[in-house]
């Protein structure tokens, strides 16, 4: 009995990587087809401006901000600081 259940373990683990594979690709949120294209910030944002980082959908919380992309990654940048976005 003890034979049989190691030849099944390797295939028993092969089928549950693929569904939890297959079940987290499902709970990524769907994209709307469009494609989020994030500008380059203007100017040299300091080291409190890259704390405020962007959410995975380019969203920012803090309202008047816009998310655009910096030596720090994707950061949330007041509005006036964005130049000719």
């Amino acid at each position: 009995v003890v034979s049989s259940m190691k030849s099944w373990a390797p295939l028993f683990m092969t089928v549950l990587c693929m569904v939890l594979l297959s079940v987290q690709g499902e709970m990524r949120p769907k994209q709307d087809g469009g494609e989020h294209l994030v500008e380059e910030c203007w100017g040299e944002p300091d080291v409190k401006d890259c704390t405020k980082k962007c959410s995975r959908t380019f969203k920012c919380a803090h309202k008047n901000h816009t998310c655009c992309w910096s030596y720090c990654g994707n950061i949330c940048w007041a509005n006036k600081n964005l130049g000719n976005l």
